[in-house]
């Protein structure tokens, strides 16, 4: 071996080195780093997915759960059941049977947040249509869902069922479940539809994700070409796990599964399905590989024209040159090359040392570039542990009002259960708010959930009244900017004094600036004491926290447009304006 290459030209030998030293180690690198970002991008593509099923899922089972709910109350609902049983001879009878039955519209008041409507189609002929029960007619009889209805008898389904509503005809997600008597006798088949707007809350944030029904039927989703669909699918694979090879909408992806199966609804269930294509998670990777090998390939043809630029400049003192030339194959790379002149063999000189130093240069770098993958490593599971720990608690505190609103509801305390599904609601979307703005409507409906809270609190001594002007329901506004105001209304101005007390918040636009308006007739305050308010705005005294954190937070984001004016008077009450900029 070592006769051969001794025997081997100076330019091959040049060559042969470049080969070992260069360009392997530099296509072995390319090749490491391509298939780490593969698995790096898999691994994240997995982890949002999974977290997509697992959003989806918390914020589904909580609408699923109510129309389940619904369903069991209705289902043993004895006068309900009566007057589909009843046969109907006086028509007054009807109307009074009609009249004193309320049950569906205080569900409908209660639960309108996720249900769009409850319907009870009757197989009694003798009733009257209302809308909210309807007589079975051939065109009933003969759809799908209602055929499934009825040979599920009794139990929980879900499904798509078409609302023929004239102004908004269309499908919707729905429970349906067949209704009898104590003789076992089919008396109609009750229908829940689930509300679209809720469901595309839900769905908003998450493109490839589907809510599949056990017959593999698509019910949701955010791209409404979906629904109606049927995805072959095997639904015996375990939540959580990675499914390879799934054919989506004629598609091949990556998919993992969830389960929902609310309490009570037998055998029936709902599955999340999020999905992605393996080929748009590695096409950045597959970009970033083809500059990398498409820079190795320039540095390697770079690199071997110098090197057989530097053969031709070898001479006859190759034995002093061959020398340090053996130090730096041995690895030490400091080596000196001492040649005098700039002939051929000093010019060959300067270039192996610089290419000495190159070499360490990228194993430096290399070694850099090892240790700061490692520390991304690391950071990615430290935010993963983070991520997991703050999911817990919500989860947790919701979990425990829902317990709290069913015992109420379940024992007659109606007033009490919606109370405490208004401050749900309310901790949900304190929770859901980022510093992003937010539709004025949403905010809104922030401020009315607070509101009714505060009226159970203090009963008659309050009330409100809200004036919005509609083509502003859909501006941009920072969340929590009206809630605030409200509250302090009802701390200092309302709670104090003797009597009723009302809040009336006015909404309107005025020369491209949106005005809102928070009065109270509360105790007001006295000319000296709105000052002081107004002088401790900018101040870090910890009074009147809720007025300086609104006043903080419009400053920051609007500037000097944001403007807050205050007018009291003892004994009349307090009125607070915000003007912003229309957004």
């Amino acid at each position: 071996m070592k006769f051969l290459f001794a025997n081997l030209q100076i330019k091959k030998k040049f060559i042969l080195a470049f080969v070992i030293s260069a360009l392997i180690p530099q296509t072995i690198l390319g090749i490491i780093l391509f298939l780490n970002l593969r698995a790096i991008a898999l691994e994240n593509a997995i982890k949002d997915t999974r977290k997509n099923v697992e959003d989806v899922k918390i914020k589904l089972m909580d609408i699923v759960q109510n129309a389940v709910d619904i369903s069991n109350k209705l289902y043993l609902d004895k006068k309900l059941l009566n007057i589909l049983s009843t046969e109907y001879k006086d028509i007054s009878k009807i109307y009074d049977d009609y009249t004193s039955y309320t049950e569906l519209s205080n569900l409908m008041s209660i639960y309108s947040k996720n249900i769009h409507a409850i319907k009870i189609y009757a197989f009694n002929p003798t009733l009257l249509d209302t809308g909210e029960i309807v007589k079975v007619d051939d065109y009933t009889k003969s759809q799908e869902w209602f055929k499934e209805a009825v040979k599920g008898d009794g139990k929980i389904l879900w499904g798509l069922v078409f609302d023929s509503n004239p102004f908004r005809p269309q499908y919707y997600f729905s429970l349906t479940r067949l209704f009898k008597n104590s003789y076992g006798e089919k008396i109609g088949v009750m229908v829940i539809y689930i509300g679209k707007e809720r469901l595309e809350e839900v769905l908003s944030l998450h493109l490839n994700t589907l809510v599949v029904t056990d017959k593999g039927i698509i019910v949701a989703a955010k791209d409404r070409n979906f629904v109606g669909k049927k995805l072959n699918f095997n639904f015996s694979f375990q939540d959580g796990k990675l499914i390879e090879n799934v054919n989506i909408d004629g598609k091949k992806a990556m998919a993992i599964l969830g389960t929902i199966n609310a309490s009570e609804s037998g055998n029936s269930f709902l599955r999340i399905v999020s999905f992605f294509s393996e080929k748009d998670v590695f096409k950045r990777v597959n970009k970033i590989t083809f500059v990398t090998f498409l820079l190795i390939l320039i540095n390697s043809v770079v690199s071997l024209l110098l090197m057989l630029l530097f053969s031709k400049l070898i001479t006859g003192r190759i034995a002093i040159l061959n020398r340090k030339v053996n130090e730096i194959s041995h690895g030490n790379l400091d080596t000196q090359i001492n040649i005098l002149g700039n002939d051929e063999i000093g010019q060959l000189a300067k270039n192996i040392q610089s290419m000495a130093k190159n070499i360490k240069n990228l194993i430096n770098q290399v070694y850099l570039a090892e240790v700061q993958k490692q520390q991304m490593i690391a950071k990615q599971r430290e935010i993963q542990i983070e991520m997991l720990c703050s999911q817990m608690n919500p989860h947790f505190l919701f979990n425990t009002l829902e317990a709290i609103r069913m015992k109420a509801f379940c024992t007659g305390q109606y007033e009490i259960a919606q109370v405490v599904y208004l401050l749900s609601s309310l901790i949900r979307k304190s929770l859901e708010m980022s510093t992003e703005l937010i539709d004025l409507e949403r905010e809104i409906e922030i401020v009315k959930d607070f509101l009714e809270i505060q009226k159970f609190r203090f009963g008659d001594k309050i009330d409100y009244k809200i004036e919005v002007q509609s083509d502003l329901l859909s501006s941009k506004i920072l969340p929590f900017t009206i809630q605030p105001l409200v509250e302090n209304s009802i701390r200092h101005g309302i709670e104090p004094m003797i009597g009723r007390g009302i809040i009336a918040i006015k909404l309107f636009e005025k020369d491209g600036m949106i005005n809102i308006i928070v009065a109270d007739n509360g105790i007001g305050m006295s000319e000296e004491k709105l000052k002081t308010i107004l002088q401790t705005l900018d101040s870090k005294d910890r009074s009147h926290v809720g007025l300086k954190n609104v006043y903080h937070r419009l400053k920051l984001f609007y500037g000097d447009e944001a403007k807050i004016i205050i007018n009291s008077e003892p004994g009349r009450g307090t009125s607070i304006e915000i003007q912003i900029p229309k957004r």
